[in-house]
């Protein structure tokens, strides 16, 4: 089982949020594909409200952050952020029932 970031993502946001936000993606596309606006997400982000699960992963040396939002059991959301002089939001992508089910294993408290 995975450990849960959940704690030092807290700390990186908090330590970053007054230099704002880039986007890896153009945020049309990501606008489009969440069905949400850029304001919510970042609001999303900022708040860490259903926020099920974070995974650290080490890419290309250095660090990403998954984090897994958890609406109900058929939605979901996952940002994969990275933290340079800005919050980087690499990439966002909705979750569906089937995915979530899948997930769920990996949520599991260690």
């Amino acid at each position: 089982m995975n450990k849960n970031y959940n704690e030092e993502l807290k700390e990186l946001i908090g330590k970053y949020k007054e230099k704002g936000f880039e986007w890896g993606k153009p945020i049309d596309y990501l606008e489009f594909r969440n069905g949400c606006s850029k304001e919510e997400m970042e609001k999303e982000i900022l708040d860490c409200k259903n926020i099920e699960f974070v995974e650290k992963q080490k890419e290309q040396g250095e660090d990403r952050y998954k984090l897994y939002f958890v609406y109900d059991f058929k939605r979901g959301r996952v940002y994969v952020l990275k933290f340079t002089n800005k919050i980087r939001v690499i990439t966002v992508y909705p979750l569906g029932k089937q995915t979530l089910k899948n997930y769920k294993r990996k949520f599991k408290k260690v």
